[in-house]
């Protein structure tokens, strides 16, 4: 789309100009064209291909050619009638349409509406948006007032677009309770940043600065410890609960950074690192903490920094681009790439791995008690989506919490999830004295909410959020505004029935099950349920094109469960974090593995939805032992990947998808085009999604309707990740990128859309939002609009009315299948009845 001239306005649109084109099969069925004279166009990117406009239509466009101060915006659709005639090059002679939509000056207006009345034109409304300008129609009634007239783009969007917005009323952060720090001074950024540090960052670095300092125990009120000094002895108070002690409190260096998502908390922790380094700055508490006999670690100058396994790169991305050159230098410990000794920490500044590499090493360390990660004092640790170690049970949270540094900090958009027990696990690792014992936490703290004095809890939380939290509310930032809307689509009426079906044959069975105790009421049965409501969503997104194969009850034979499982857990894994049945870690919805093949050590995943992640299958293989499922006779178990490839597989039969037409479209999607064809040229938009096969359909019906696009997804090679999303954000043809919510939903940066698509409902609503806070985050400068998809009475109207009353849908569907009591599945079976 081009900028608009005040002087310039649409007319309208000139629609159904018969012609002629000579085209390849290949091409879209839609396209930019050129007038080349009063009878010929060509087309205007790709293969230059010519048409031909029939005779009576002749003398109008050669007028308005001749007029230099009229601006002509043509786009061609081949009619469905099939070609002409067609010859050995592939090329196919097809009947066409023309439209032209004029633009102009607007002291044209009298004459434009006069000129086309003689023709017996009548300008209709524009489809798409070339010029953001007024739409000024000379014969249209409404025209008569000139400040009344809308914006082209308004137009588009409203007369082409049969999507129905319903606004999502922005509801109170939960953790708006814990936000505060606004009257923070600003620090001055370390030399070494090339960035320029918006006010909250360089607020949060005064912050950081101060709480690396140690309890402030001599300025009164401004921390949790406070020494007062008597006449014969100093006491120190515990503002949180006014309990005082004389033993002063083990000192305690780091913090939590809890800003939402967006905000640029990883450029404000580099600048921290980068501080390190400024003249004059001094180490931590050396005689606190180094000096210790109880813990004689060598000490390093190195932060370590600990994130999930796909921020990495993005990491590694912001340091190279934000600090000097060559200033600080970094290095990985991960995969091949690991370090053997203390020595090859000399010179490094920052040293980046991820909770799965910790977790592994921490196992050796305990076997060897020689492991250089758990050998050494760190300069300081860093948590990246710290809310990964919420779980203290897991192996995963006891070791990180087993390093040893000087200062830790725990980063996190998301510090409480579903409990306000998570936010102990955070204090766990920070080690915030007295705080860093869980059950001191519920005394203090949670047994207050649980007794009804929640006016006590609210204080003392604020209280001890406010020394060791930083959380500052989204709109406190200078960000464009955020629209965010809900799309309900209908259901066409073959939709419909196919829909209907799948669902009562559910119902069916499971009333079987709960009321003629056929067999089905057996854990197997169930992931036969639950498939079938994967089912019901796939036919949500791909209408017609997906066809269930769900029919057969799972046996007790080990083929026909080696050929479910992978989709079972892909089903239990999007609706919940997975827990290993033999070492309680954790594997979280945004976790993945590079490798996507099955290897003798892959997961073992039971009939009865018992896991063992890679590590304890390899160490039972090595045992010669098996995962123990605790049913009689044993649950048959097969490998799974946790692979991004293999969660956006979709396991049904579905139809080839080779050229489709736009009367085939899925419902929802047919939505979803429309939608973008009325942006205007210069609005990027990313579409999610949860399934592969959602985004092939979704690219078909692009290129038909000339829309550039572009898929990153867990096919896409490593190689061409970045290549994928530079062409996105440096393209400007292309106005689209595809991505599954899986590769999308953490670690992105993709500013230069400001318009989202969530192509259904997530099981997890937090999953949603960091997948839509690609786009709503520190460089936008557009407004921004979110929307989800759904489709009217059908399945997903579940799944939002969970995420509505801030239920968890999975503890319902999964309740009575843990812990080996088979004969719980029917309290499931009822729940899950109930739902549909």
């Amino acid at each position: 789309m081009e900028n608009g001239d005040s002087g310039i306005v649409c007319f309208g649109t000139i629609p159904s100009i018969k012609a002629r084109c000579e085209r390849p099969r290949a091409l879209t069925s839609n396209f930019a064209v050129t007038l080349e004279s009063c009878d010929k166009f060509r087309s205007k990117e790709g293969t230059q291909l010519c048409g031909v406009i029939l005779p009576q239509y002749g003398q109008m466009i050669q007028g308005l050619l001749d007029d230099s101060t009229l601006l002509l915006y043509s786009s061609c659709s081949v009619d469905d009638d099939g070609p002409v005639r067609s010859n050995a090059k592939s090329y196919s002679q097809s009947t066409c349409t023309l439209e032209i939509t004029v633009y102009g000056p607007t002291d044209l207006f009298d004459e434009i509406g006069e000129w086309f009345q003689e023709y017996n034109i009548y300008l209709q409304d524009p489809r798409s948006c070339d010029m953001d300008v007024k739409y000024w129609n000379p014969q249209r009634l409404s025209s008569i007032d000139f400040k009344l007239c809308p914006y082209v783009s308004q137009v588009v969007l409203l007369g082409s677009s049969p999507a129905k917005f319903q606004e999502i009323d922005e509801e109170p952060d939960l953790l708006d309770i814990i936000s505060g720090q606004d009257d923070l001074e600003e620090a001055e950024p370390p030399a070494l940043i090339r960035a320029t540090l918006h006010k909250h960052q360089k607020q949060a670095l005064t912050f950081m600065l101060l709480r690396e300092k140690g309890w402030a125990l001599e300025s009164k009120g401004a921390d949790i410890w406070e020494a007062f000094d008597s006449s014969h002895e100093r006491l120190h108070f515990n503002r949180v609960t006014d309990i005082h002690q004389v033993e002063a409190p083990p000192q305690f260096y780091g913090g939590i950074i809890a800003d939402p998502m967006g905000l640029g908390k990883t450029l404000t922790m580099i600048a921290l690192i980068a501080a390190d380094l400024e003249p004059g700055r001094t180490m931590i508490t050396e005689n606190d903490l180094w000096d210790d006999p109880e813990n004689p670690k060598p000490s390093v100058s190195a932060t370590l920094v600990i994130v999930p396994q796909q921020l990495m790169s993005p990491w590694e991305e912001q340091v190279q681009e934000h600090v000097e050159q060559g200033s600080i230098k970094f290095r990985r410990h991960h995969g091949k790439d690991k370090l053997n000794d203390i020595g090859d920490l000399d010179g490094i500044t920052i040293v980046f791995t991820t909770y799965q590499t910790i977790a592994a090493d921490w196992i050796k360390w305990k076997a060897s008690k020689s492991h250089v990660m758990f050998s050494v004092r760190w300069k300081r640790i860093i948590l990246d989506e710290a809310h990964v170690i919420r779980n203290m049970k897991t192996r995963m949270a006891r070791a990180i919490c087993q390093l040893e540094s000087n200062s830790r900090w725990a980063v996190t958009g998301t510090p409480i999830q579903n409990h306000l027990s998570d936010l102990t696990a955070l204090l766990k690792f920070i080690r915030a004295y007295p705080y860093d014992d869980p059950k001191r936490f519920d005394t203090d703290i949670s047994r207050l909410w649980k007794s009804g004095e929640d006016e006590q809890a609210v204080k003392r939380l604020k209280r001890l959020a406010r020394c060791l939290i930083l959380r500052r509310a989204k709109k406190t930032i200078d960000l464009p505004s955020r629209r965010d809307v809900r799309c309900p689509v209908e259901f066409n009426k073959a939709e419909r029935i196919l829909y209907d079906n799948i669902r009562q044959q559910t119902i069916t069975r499971i009333d079987d099950a709960l009321f003629q105790d056929t067999g089905l009421s057996k854990p197997g049965a169930y992931v036969n349920f639950l498939q079938q409501i994967e089912s019901m969503r796939l036919i949500c997104n791909l209408g017609l094109h997906y066809k269930t194969r769900h029919e057969k009850v799972p046996t007790q034979d080990i083929k026909d469960w080696a050929a479910m499982a992978q989709e079972a857990f892909n089903i239990k894994r999007e609706m919940e974090p997975i827990i290993c049945s033999q070492c309680s870690s954790t594997l979280e919805f945004t976790e993945t593995s590079v490798d996507d093949t099955l290897q003798q050590d892959s997961p073992q995943f039971s009939r009865c939805l018992k896991y063992a992640c890679a590590e304890c299958s390899s160490r039972l293989r090595v045992h010669e032992q098996k995962m123990v499922c605790g049913h009689t006779p044993a649950c048959p178990i097969a490998p799974v990947s946790v692979s991004n490839s293999s969660f956006e597989e979709v396991f049904g039969e579905v139809s080839k998808l080779p050229q489709l037409n736009p009367q085939e479209m899925p419902s929802k999607i047919e939505v979803l085009i429309s939608d973008l064809k009325g942006l205007p040229g210069d609005v990027k938009s990313i579409v999610f999604s949860t399934w592969r096969l959602t985004l092939d359909i979704i690219e078909t019906g692009l290129k038909q309707a000339g829309i550039r696009c572009v898929r990153y997804d867990g096919k896409t090679p490593q190689a061409q990740r970045q290549p994928v999303l530079n062409e996105f954000k440096t393209d400007p043809s292309v106005r689209v990128i595809l991505l599954t919510i899986q590769c999308g939903a953490v670690g992105l940066t993709l500013t230069e859309a400001s318009r989202a698509y969530l192509m259904e409902p997530h099981w997890n609503p937090t999953i949603e939002e960091q997948a839509l806070a690609r786009i709503h985050r520190i460089g936008q400068t557009r407004e921004v609009t979110t929307v989800r998809f759904y489709i009217r009475e059908s399945f997903e109207e579940r799944v939002m009315e969970t995420q509505e009353f801030k239920k968890n849908l999975a503890s319902v569907l999964f309740s009575g299948l843990d812990g080996g009591q088979a004969d719980n599945s029917l309290g499931a079976l009822q729940r899950l009845r109930s739902l549909l």
